[in-house]
C-alpha cells in the first residue's frame, strides 16, 4: 500500500510538471533561435540539429515515463541544461554548470545528451578541440542509434571547424538513421569545397538512389547546380527500365 502511495505521488509530481510544459518549450524555441542566429559558418546546418532533435528526444523520452522519480530528476537536469544556453550571459560560468550536470547525471542517456549540449556550447565559444572532447564523451555514454549519431554529427562539425575536412567526411560517411540523408548532403558540401564534382556527384547519385523521395535530394541537388553541376530527373521511362 504504502509502495502504491508512492507511486500516486510521484505520478501526480510528474504529471503536474508535465502540465505546465510553456516555460520549457519557450526555452527550447528559444535554445533554436539562439542556434540559428550565432552558429558559426562552418558548422552550417549541424548546430541545429543537435539543439532541435537531442532536447526534444529527451523531453519525449520523460513524457512517456511516470513511474520513478528519478526520471523527474533528470527531467529537470536536462531543462537546466538547456536554460543554462540561452540564459547566462556568462559562457565560462555556464560550462561550469553544464560539466557540473553531466557529473551528476545518474543515466547513461541523459549523460550522453548533456555532452552534447556541451559540445554545441564549445563549437559556439570558438573552442573545437573541446567540443572534440565533449562529442566523444557523447559518443561513449550514448546507448540510443539516434544519440550516437548526433554524437557522430557533433565531431565532425568540430572536425570541420578545425580544419580537418576529410577525417569530418568520413565519419558523416558513417552516420546511420534518420540522420544519414543530412549526412550524405554535409558529405557532398564537403566535396564541392574541395572541388570534386566527381565524388558530390557519386554521393548524390546514392541519395537519390536509396531516398529519393526525401528533402535532402533537393538540397543535394540546389548545391551542385549551385555549383554548376547540372543533373537531369530520370524519365519515369528510364527509371522504369533500371
Amino acid at each position: 500500500m504504502a509502495k502504491r502511495k508512492r507511486r500516486q505521488k510521484i505520478d501526480k509530481e510528474l504529471a503536474r510538471e508535465l502540465k505546465q510544459p510553456d516555460e520549457f518549450v519557450t526555452g527550447v524555441m528559444q535554445l533554436q533561435e539562439w542556434a540559428n542566429e550565432h552558429r558559426a559558418a562552418v558548422v552550417g546546418v549541424l548546430v541545429a540539429i543537435f539543439a532541435v532533435v537531442a532536447v526534444a528526444n529527451g523531453v519525449a523520452a520523460y513524457a512517456r515515463s511516470r513511474a520513478e522519480r528519478r526520471h523527474t530528476e533528470e527531467y529537470h537536469t536536462l531543462k537546466a541544461a538547456t536554460e543554462t544556453l540561452f540564459q547566462a550571459k556568462d559562457k565560462a560560468k555556464a560550462m561550469e554548470q553544464v560539466e557540473g550536470l553531466i557529473r551528476d547525471a545518474s543515466d547513461r542517456t541523459d549523460r550522453a545528451r548533456l555532452y552534447l549540449t556541451q559540445g554545441e556550447m564549445l563549437l559556439e565559444a570558438g573552442d573545437p578541440a573541446g567540443a572534440v572532447k565533449a562529442f566523444e564523451g557523447a559518443l561513449a555514454t550514448a546507448r540510443e542509434p539516434l544519440l550516437k549519431n548526433l554524437a557522430a554529427f557533433g565531431l565532425a562539425a568540430a572536425e570541420l571547424a578545425q580544419g580537418k575536412d576529410e577525417q569530418a567526411a568520413k565519419r558523416l560517411a558513417g552516420v546511420e538513421g534518420p540522420l544519414a540523408d543530412l549526412a550524405r548532403v554535409e558529405q557532398i558540401r564537403i566535396a564541392l569545397a574541395h572541388d570534386n564534382a566527381g565524388e558530390a556527384r557519386e554521393l548524390f547519385n546514392q541519395l537519390e538512389g536509396s531516398t529519393p523521395d526525401s528533402p535532402a535530394v533537393a538540397t543535394a541537388r540546389q548545391l551542385l547546380e549551385g555549383h554548376g553541376i547540372h543533373l537531369e530527373k530520370a524519365s519515369p521511362e528510364a527509371e522504369a527500365a533500371g
